[in-house]
């Protein structure tokens, strides 16, 4: 039998469950304190925990350089030129036979592979560092004498006074003459003339160089020990270094050089001086026998003087060379004049070329050097080319038109062609 519930009854149902909760409430009152208390102890233990380890974080930071500063900027990169073609070569030796090749030191430039690094020590001052080889593009041999870096080892320090280097590394000599010679280390060029321009490096050396305005720079290089294993043509070694009492100037050698550039012309003037010791030879590249240059009193001395003015899209060229080979049987001077320039047609077309003379009277040996190239860009870094070189000699010279290996110089007197087409990729 069901129970009726009566509207009574159903009313005081909540209040009966209100009571009850109100009940149970109370009666757990004295556990709560209890709970609360055991809950902040792990709470406070555990911001402990974590504060120790925000203050740990905070030193690390403290300590360590913030992104983008001094101790952060390093850098190593990686950059080479691959440049190489093919070359023809007219009227060799007694005979005027005709050679075609590709040539194993240079089209535009020497073919190298280099490294490059860096670290920034503080405000203006910088630590640096270059090792570049130089390599044959026709066999992939070594240049410059075998060496593994041959054409730079250096490291060094950038400072606000200057830049100061130590290692194998280009006499400053050069850092002039480019100014001025705007065909540069090409194939038919100065360094047909005079093959040491292309190989004007120092073994054992210390250099210094300065910016010390916008356009006014200067540099000096010098050498204990200039040539360890050889790397200009027919010039011997001259590794110097000597414990010999009274024989301690032997192989060494020094150059300087003053630039003023405005970017829309400038001047550049330097010397070079080679000292003479053992297994050293002088070489004037014309035929003639090279001079031996084994007293330590021997030197020889290259000067130049030269400008650049540019008008519009073109740029002219104008400088001397003048060289003196001093040594205890002889003296032999020569004197080289020059005229160069080029022309950006358009973005991707440039046509150069020169005029260069030579005399040397001592050795009754003379001779002029006319080049002619176009380059052109296919892309970012890949160039192709095009060029050709023309000398001509007065009947005791043998002055040869490439500058790409020996053995291919005319006979005395005898003029001489050269060509070439080729690739160069630079990255």
């Amino acid at each position: 039998m069901r129970t009726k519930t009566t509207k009574q009854q159903r009313t005081s149902l909540p209040a009966k469950r209100g009571l009850n909760l109100a009940l149970i409430a109370a009666l757990s009152l004295p556990a709560l304190p209890a709970v609360a208390a055991t809950s902040l102890e792990d709470l406070q233990q555990q911001l402990e925990v974590q504060r120790q380890q925000i203050e740990a974080l905070q030193k690390q930071q403290a300590q360590a350089p913030e992104p983008g500063s001094l101790a952060d900027r390093s850098d190593v990169s990686l950059y080479g030129v691959l440049d190489t073609g093919v070359e023809h070569i007219t009227n060799i030796g007694e005979d005027s036979d005709g050679l075609t090749r590709i040539p194993a030191i240079t089209g535009t430039m020497a073919s190298r592979l280099g490294i490059d690094a860096h670290i920034d020590i503080a405000e203006g001052y910088r630590g640096l560092a270059k090792l570049e080889m130089g390599f044959n593009a026709d066999d992939g041999t070594q240049g410059q004498g075998g060496r593994l870096f041959g054409r730079q080892l250096y490291v060094g320090l950038q400072t606000p006074y200057g830049r100061l280097t130590v290692g194998r590394q280009y006499s400053v000599f050069l850092f002039a003459q480019g100014t001025s010679d705007l065909i540069g280390p090409n194939i038919y060029a100065l360094g047909s003339l005079d093959a040491y321009l292309p190989n004007a490096r120092y073994d054992n050396s210390l250099s210094w160089m300065h910016r010390f305005t916008d356009r006014i720079s200067a540099g000096v290089s010098y050498s204990f020990g200039r040539d360890t294993s050889g790397g200009v043509p027919a010039s011997g070694t001259c590794g110097g270094e000597s414990l010999q009492v009274g024989d301690s100037s032997a192989c060494q050698a020094w150059s300087a050089m003053l630039k003023y550039d405005t970017g829309t012309f400038g001047l550049a003037a330097a010397i070079d001086t080679l000292n003479g010791g053992d297994g050293a030879q002088a070489f004037f590249f014309n035929g003639q026998p090279p001079v031996d240059m084994s007293d330590s009193g021997d030197t020889d001395r290259r000067t130049s003087l030269g400008g650049y003015v540019k008008l519009g899209d073109g740029k002219v060229g104008v400088g001397w060379l003048g060289r003196e080979l001093d040594t205890a049987a002889t003296n032999i001077q020569s004197d080289a004049y020059y005229v160069t320039a080029n022309y950006k047609f358009t973005p991707k077309f440039t046509l150069d070329g020169g005029v260069y003379d030579i005399t040397n009277d001592d050795q009754d040996a003379d001779a002029t050097l006319a080049v002619i190239r176009g380059i052109y860009n296919l892309a970012s870094g890949l160039d192709t080319y095009a060029q050709m070189g023309y000398i001509t000699n007065s009947d005791n010279a043998a002055y040869a038109v490439s500058g790409a290996g020996p053995n291919t110089a005319p006979a005395a007197g005898e003029s001489q062609e050269g060509y070439m087409v080729g690739l160069r990729y630079k990255f």
